[in-house]
């Protein structure tokens, strides 16, 4: 077998395949996460990749856990799935959001959702209209500087962007899933950890209408910060101060989703407004 291994949150994680093309989708997604120099400690984190003898699966083991995956969209689904679980473990310090995080004049904004809200197409966007790349889905948060570290994989399309930037040819796609690899995306990707400014929950909305946000209360803001958290249980009361300390400083707004067009320059303006309210 062959290995590949990944920096993540500080912690090492070697990935061991038979296959070349685990390679292929490892460097797509995951290319921000390769050491530039080589590996000198043990991994905290080891996954093993199998192909089948028939070549129609593969096979991840990971821990105490394996899991059979019959297509591609399921083989990233997996190590993603399986890397992530591990490191919420292993930096169980941090405060894990299910959150898109872009940056902008180091401040933080962190566009908060469920699964299917349409948070990477917003993200994809706004990194097209000059706001830097952290993560699109995953954003841990350090509970007591409010510094969110970024997690810079291939930002995850689930649906055709029509309206909005079209993707680059290079995109690693599935059956179901669209995978923009960093170095196609137009600025340089977050390196360092960005304090948070505001927090924006993204609801589900009709695109035929125009976006509406709209100032929410920390105590509403802390309670859809709580319920898109990951790892609430591992930290004190049950993460119910960490939900509200996260909010306590942000600007925190409720958007539901419009059409990609319209939220972008919504949103883009909301940011940019607040940032110079900042400066002043």
């Amino acid at each position: 077998m062959e290995s590949i291994f990944l920096q993540i949150f500080g912690q090492i994680v070697r990935v061991d395949y038979d296959d070349q093309f685990v390679e292929t989708l490892i460097s797509a997604c995951y290319s921000a996460f390769v050491p530039a120099s080589g590996i000198g400690q043990t991994p905290a984190l080891t996954l093993i990749v199998r192909k089948s003898e028939t070549g129609n699966h593969w096979t991840v083991d990971a821990r105490d856990s394996s899991n059979r995956c019959d297509d591609v969209a399921e083989l990233v689904y997996v190590i993603e799935k399986s890397m992530t679980i591990a490191l919420q473990e292993l930096r169980s310090e941090l405060y894990f959001v299910h959150a898109a995080a872009i940056a902008l004049d180091n401040s933080c904004t962190l566009i908060v959702g469920e699964s299917g809200a349409g948070k990477s197409t917003l993200c994809w966007n706004l990194c097209n209209t000059g706001f830097v790349y952290m993560s699109d889905e995953l954003a841990p948060v350090h509970p007591e500087t409010l510094e969110v570290e970024p997690y810079p994989h291939a930002i995850c399309l689930k649906r055709d962007t029509l309206g909005s930037f079209p993707l680059p040819r290079q995109t690693f796609t599935t059956a179901a899933t669209m995978h923009v690899p960093i170095h196609l995306l137009p600025l340089p990707v977050a390196r360092n950890s960005t304090k948070i400014a505001s927090i924006i929950f993204l609801t589900q909305g009709d695109d035929d209408n125009p976006p509406e946000i709209e100032d929410i209360s920390k105590s509403e803001a802390a309670a859809r910060l709580y319920a898109n958290s990951l790892n609430q249980l591992a930290h004190e009361h049950e993460g119910l101060a960490a939900a509200s300390r996260l909010v306590s400083s942000a600007n925190c707004f409720r958007i539901e989703r419009a059409g990609i067009r319209e939220m972008r320059e919504a949103v883009a303006e909301l940011i940019r407004s607040q940032a110079a309210i900042t400066v002043q």
